[in-house]
């Protein structure tokens, strides 16, 4: 008995000095100047948004501390903002996009610009966070477990957030201490005003190599934390019942090493991807929200000259034999450092006679402004008696603070039946931040035509190569009386070829990206297409002439106006036809309305008239249509609490396609009249989804989600409005599910 009592003292005791320990700082959004005494202050912010450097106004000033503490790196920040500056403290989904007053604290762990990453918080204590790879490449589909907290006063907003080391895998510190790289800014939304410190900006070609290097002390945290999941699913349509159970764990011994596991992992049913229509002989990409693979995914970051090296959909992507969905038996990955040395390693095999097995590994060292990485990735398809490898070598050189380099090449090799073929890729893109507004990029890649990543990567195509010029000017110095606060110019010369040295593209663009004084943007471009060929539409039936052409783009985004409930956005396209002269048009307009700071709905309506729509139809036979398209979305987004959402989206697509003219294809690469018989079709694609979502607490949530969807083509007589009509008659899938997911960390 006295042992037991020894024991629960002990652990009362030790409860008892953590919850002490995190008392020294309480991310509780006051900033009380006896927790923040020993950290950093940072006060010197600048305008990043006008890129014009002038300091931050003393009315609107911000100021931030940094403290590396047991528990993690604590961040506050102070961002006045009196009464005359309307504020915006709309409540927001997790990872938005909405225009809201916010800050933004992004940091290297490591401070050698090879990745980071980005943690936002808003008015409404809201939050996003985003990995950074390749200086400026945001990835919003990670989801991070880490403390905020966020107040308003009379003199503006204070934000507090404790990152725990345990979030990611770092070197090991050296002596105590450890070098990171940090940035701060904050955004006042009516106006679209950054203020940051240091004075990087994600608009130039080098962001995160620029953050602020500091030293702080370093504290070892590990972790054990498992997320047990179990889905129970009702299909109403079929009526049959389904239950799901998984888990993924994760476990950092310590900072420099970090391992997880997934079984039986959850496809994401409640998180729905967007509604797409490809007749384009290319696949689409689609990102990934499963918990496992978006995990320190920057480790195993491989978007190459050429390709993407680890495309994660792929794991318990369509099975081989067409049966739907893989299921994944389990699957693994490490990531950390040993010494100088960073590596990743990933594994995962799915179940059945169709299922494949996948492994990654990477090796990566950087010294003295030059960073070397090199990948080996292996899949076994027993079904279709097909293995692919793939070993790549990336290469990024940075000599000094104005060029950088970025250079891979990689060999694949794909045996099928004991039949071999072995192909390369690589290339090089320079990016030159010259003094003063002017930039340019230069990019050369080179694929041959049996180079193949597709087993476990993304490879849009091969067989080319392509040249690329582009030549960019800032303008941050704007009269006070323009409605825009800056400008981007950007000059563009790209072509592309096949291996015989058919071009593929060959495009002049010029173009415009500038923010208003409101807090909006507004973009267009103008580019001419001259004539060209397509070399995949036919499905290796001959290659394809294309006229060339004007297209051009105009939209627009306004932010909240003060005190007003209403953002809006909109544009406008042209861009030419492949075999006439006529041109196609597009039209998108999409009103969102703010009920208060909880409750906003939007809704987007996209018409778009293709008076020249080639389609291939078979063999050498194609159809040139003429047809009118019609997508409408809808989003509700109610915020009941704290603890509870209620989100409602549609998605419809709907188009009427006739029949213009019937082409065959020449053995001159021309297409002429034909008689064939091509039909007139309609297409309708319905999705729609009810989700309520209860946090029980950080990436922990129960969520009720009814889903309903469908798509169809046939050839029924109608008009583009009876067929967004009856696509709400879809019912393809019709389901009721309820999810559990718990996060247990110790």
């Amino acid at each position: 008995m006295r042992t037991l009592l020894f024991t629960a003292a002990l652990l009362l005791a030790t409860f008892t000095g953590a919850q002490s320990a995190q008392a020294a700082i309480q991310i509780d959004g006051v900033i009380e100047p006896a927790e923040w005494g020993d950290a950093m202050v940072y006060d010197q912010f600048v305008s990043l948004q006008p890129l014009n450097l002038e300091p931050n106004p003393a009315e609107v000033k911000t100021t931030a501390w940094l403290q590396s503490t047991p528990e993690g790196l604590a961040i506050a920040v102070r961002a006045l903002q009196p009464p005359s500056v309307a504020r915006i403290g709309t409540r927001v989904k997790r990872d938005f996009q909405d225009q809201v007053d916010r800050i933004n604290f992004m940091v290297d762990f490591d401070g050698d610009g090879r990745s980071g990453y980005a943690f936002t918080l808003s008015a409404g204590n809201d939050i996003s966070d985003e990995v950074i790879t390749n200086e400026v490449q945001f990835n919003p589909d990670w989801d991070g477990n880490w403390q905020h907290a966020v107040r308003a006063s009379d003199l503006g907003y204070e934000y507090e957030l404790l990152i725990p080391y345990s979030i990611t895998s770092m070197r090991a510190a050296t002596d105590g201490k450890r070098t990171l790289a940090v940035y701060f800014d904050r955004v006042i939304a009516t106006s679209g005003q950054r203020y940051g410190f240091p004075a990087a900006s994600f608009t130039r070609p080098r962001f995160l190599s620029d953050f602020h290097r500091v030293e702080v002390p370093a504290f070892e945290q590990s972790l054990l934390a498992t997320v047990p999941y179990v889905v129970a699913l009702s299909d109403l349509k079929g009526n049959a019942q389904d239950y799901k159970v998984g888990a993924d764990i994760f476990w950092k011994p310590s900072s420099n090493h970090q391992f997880a596991l997934t079984i039986n992992p959850d496809f994401g049913q409640v998180e729905s991807d967007q509604l797409v229509v490809n007749f384009d002989a290319v696949e689409t990409f689609f990102t990934d929200k499963r918990p496992f693979f978006t995990d320190n995914q920057a480790a195993f970051a491989g978007a190459y000259p050429g390709g993407n090296l680890f495309y994660t959909r792929r794991v318990g992507g369509p099975a081989d034999d067409g049966s739907g969905s893989a299921q994944i038996n389990a699957a693994i990955k490490a990531n950390g450092s040993l010494q100088s040395v960073n590596y990743a390693v990933f594994a995962a095999s799915e179940d059945g006679e169709a299922g494949r097995d996948f492994v990654l590994a990477r090796a990566a060292h950087q010294r003295d402004g030059i960073a070397v990485d090199f990948t080996s990735t292996f899949v076994d398809r027993p079904f279709f008696d097909r293995q692919a490898n793939v070993n790549a070598l990336h290469v990024n050189y940075k000599p000094n603070e104005e060029w950088s380099f970025e250079t891979a090449v990689n060999q694949s090799r794909v045996d099928v039946a004991g039949v071999s073929n072995t192909g390369y890729a690589g290339g090089v893109i320079a990016d030159w931040d010259m003094p003063g507004p002017f930039r340019q990029q230069y990019f050369w890649i080179e694929v041959d035509e049996r180079s193949n990543l597709n087993d476990l990567g993304f490879q849009d195509r091969n067989n080319f190569r392509y040249l690329e010029w582009e030549n960019g000017f800032r303008q941050d110095e704007l009269p006070k009386s323009s409605m825009f606060a800056s400008h981007a110019w950007e000059l563009e010369l790209a072509q592309q070829s096949n291996g015989a040295g058919d071009p593929l593209r060959r495009d002049i663009t010029f173009q415009r990206y500038s923010e208003t004084r409101a807090g909006g943007n507004a973009f267009f471009f103008v580019r001419k297409r001259l004539p060209s060929f397509d070399d995949l539409i036919s499905r290796n039936n001959g290659i394809v002439r294309s006229k060339g052409g004007w297209q051009a783009l105009i939209e627009g985004n306004s932010a909240r106006e003060e005190g007003g409930n209403f953002a809006f956005g909109w544009n406008l396209g042209a861009f030419p036809g492949r075999t006439t002269d006529r041109h196609n048009l597009q039209a998108l307009i999409e009103p969102r309305w703010y009920v208060g700071d909880r409750f906003d709905v939007s809704l987007g309506l996209v018409g778009t008239r293709m008076n020249d729509w080639l389609l291939w139809r078979g063999a050498t036979n194609f159809g040139r249509f003429k047809s009118k398209r019609m997508d409408v979305f809808a989003n509700l987004n109610w915020f009941i609490s704290d603890q509870q959402e209620l989100r409602i989206k549609l998605e419809n697509i709907a188009i009427d396609a006739e029949l213009d003219q019937a082409l065959r294809l020449q053995s001159n690469r021309d297409l002429i009249a034909s008689n064939t018989a091509i039909d007139d079709f309609r297409l309708r694609n319905l999705g729609f989804q009810i989700r309520y979502r209860y946090k029980l607490g950080n990436l922990s949530d129960v969520f009720v989600v009814y889903s309903r969807g469908g798509a169809t083509i046939d050839q029924q007589p109608d008009d583009v409005f009876g067929a967004l009509r009856d696509s709400f008659e879809l019912r393809d899938s019709d389901q009721f599910l309820i999810k559990l997911a718990y996060r247990f960390e110790r």
